[in-house]
């Protein structure tokens, strides 16, 4: 699967899956407060322009993110793509046991906002990709 840049700062990439209409976000550094709220929101304007289900968001270039990050994320972010129509999404993280272990993490409480939201986690865009493929 081939994908669009659409936008591209020093924090982050937005790409776009053609065919299926998916976003992919990618976090170029790590972020965290402010800077990832801001990048967070914009996202969720090329969700809503594109009007799309599913998204991907890379954040390979995070070990962890922090707690008050993780509860905005959490509380507002998620039920902000829910009411954009979101219903899956799909992480990326970093091929590492700590990074694995703080996605399941995330993936864990992601899934518990909300039935009708539905999240996993990958190691890589494609995996990611072709999992949001088949929902």
């Amino acid at each position: 699967m081939t994908t669009k840049v659409v936008e591209r700062t020093d924090d982050y990439t937005v790409e776009l899956e053609p065919e299926l209409g998916i976003p992919v976000f990618t976090y170029n550094r790590f972020v965290t407060g402010e800077e990832l709220r801001e990048a967070a929101l914009r996202w969720a304007e090329v969700i809503e322009a594109e009007g799309a289900d599913r998204y991907v968001v890379n954040t390979a270039e995070f070990m962890a993110h922090k707690d008050e990050d993780k509860e905005w994320l959490g509380e507002t972010w998620i039920p902000k793509l829910l009411d954009l129509g979101v219903r899956v999404g799909a992480g990326v993280h970093a091929d590492s046991a700590v990074a694995s272990l703080e996605k399941r993490r995330i993936e864990t409480a992601l899934n518990e906002i909300d039935p009708r939201f539905k999240y996993r986690t990958f190691t890589s865009d494609a995996d990611a990709l072709a999992w949001l493929a088949e929902q």
